[in-house]
């Protein structure tokens, strides 16, 4: 085809093979990488070797076959060829409750550090779907898996997963894995000290289901040594399903005998921002003025808290690092530059003051 154009060229051999666009697509075939060789006048190994970016093709050989591939608009198939060697370009990605917005907001970071290391993302979610959740990702043959949410997952998911692919614990926590995670006890008594240095001395502090178990656990950890450095005494409580009710040593107690009379809360410090939230919702429906009756303080610095009808004070989670370092290690297992005993790699996390927190009136 020498005496043709490039364009002319491609015309023709198109018609050739039967790959013309205006016949009815319902009729014609996906071209295959055979098709692709014929075309180049190459072995099938030589198109696999260029689509691989395999060294050793010549500049001509290599122009011949993306030529031929552009011109029969072959796509490999990139799951099949991932099958053949046992693994894939998927990392599997077990996700927490999603009314958590934090979890909502590190998974597209997830996604997109995964992404800009050539790997892809498959969610499954531990609260609906659990060991089964699991061995689907496992039957997809992941290369790796990623726990944003480990609370309420079956304990014999391990033997599911140990062994046979890494795992990494991103803002959770779990001895048969790699750990990325918050400074979460510094985070909480840095939290603390703030609500102390503004005055008040009635501080709460509110845990919500939707936290990771060893995160509140942490996060509490630092309210009391931030308490029990400036010789006050803890106030915990824990969010019930019924709406303004916490419980407090088994007891269901209204939000509201909490934040009214003499011996009033006068601040609380929330186990995440999706808490801290509901005490503000809660505070306003009492007629409770934040912050000059009660200030608040969360924790993660989700999208939402910096809106202007919230203006939150919280403890911000480098969601991007997070993501970046949980990628980076569980590719380095995958990719044998990491190797041996787990680690632990801690983020520290950082004050956001904003219009939810002042200092104590009185």
């Amino acid at each position: 085809y020498s005496c043709f154009s490039l364009g002319e060229w491609r015309t023709v051999c198109a018609i050739k093979l039967g790959f013309m666009t205006h016949r009815d697509p319902s009729l014609a075939k996906a071209p295959t990488i055979l098709d692709v060789a014929q075309l180049a006048g190459v072995s099938k190994s030589t198109v696999s070797n260029v689509i691989r970016d395999v060294a050793g093709v010549t500049s001509e050989t290599r122009t011949n076959v993306k030529s031929a591939i552009q011109a029969l608009g072959y796509r490999p198939n990139v799951l099949a060829r991932q099958l053949v060697q046992q693994r894939t370009t998927m990392f599997g990605v077990v996700i927490g409750d999603l009314t958590n917005p934090f979890h909502a907001e590190m998974t597209k970071q997830i996604e997109r550090h995964a992404s800009a290391r050539g790997y892809q993302t498959m969610f499954v979610s531990a609260e609906s779907q659990g060991a089964k959740g699991l061995e689907r990702l496992l039957d997809y043959r992941v290369a790796g898996i990623i726990f944003l949410s480990y609370s309420g997952v079956p304990a014999h998911v391990r033997y599911l997963v140990e062994g046979r692919v890494p795992a990494v614990f991103v803002t959770c926590s779990a001895n048969w894995g790699d750990v990325v995670e918050s400074n979460d006890e510094q985070g909480g008594e840095a939290a603390t000290r703030h609500l102390i240095e503004l005055g008040h001395r009635r501080i709460a502090h509110f845990t919500d289901p939707i936290t990771a178990d060893a995160a509140d656990r942490a996060r509490q950890a630092g309210y009391r040594r931030a308490l029990a450095h400036a010789g006050l005494s803890p106030a915990v409580f824990h969010w019930t399903d019924v709406p303004d009710t916490v419980m407090r040593n088994r007891r269901e107690v209204p939000l509201e005998t909490i934040l009214r009379g003499p011996k009033r809360i006068t601040a609380i410090f929330s186990s995440n921002d999706f808490g801290a939230i509901k005490v503000l919702d809660g505070a306003d429906r009492l007629g409770i003025a934040v912050p000059r009756d009660l200030s608040v303080i969360g924790f993660d610095d989700v999208m939402i808290a910096g809106l202007t009808r919230f203006n939150l004070t919280t403890m911000a989670q480098p969601q991007s690092t997070l993501a970046e370092i949980t990628i980076n290690t569980l590719a380095e297992r995958i990719e044998g530059r990491l190797v041996g005993d787990r680690v632990r790699r801690v983020v520290d996390v950082g004050l956001v003051v904003r219009g939810s927190t002042s200092r104590l009136d009185g």
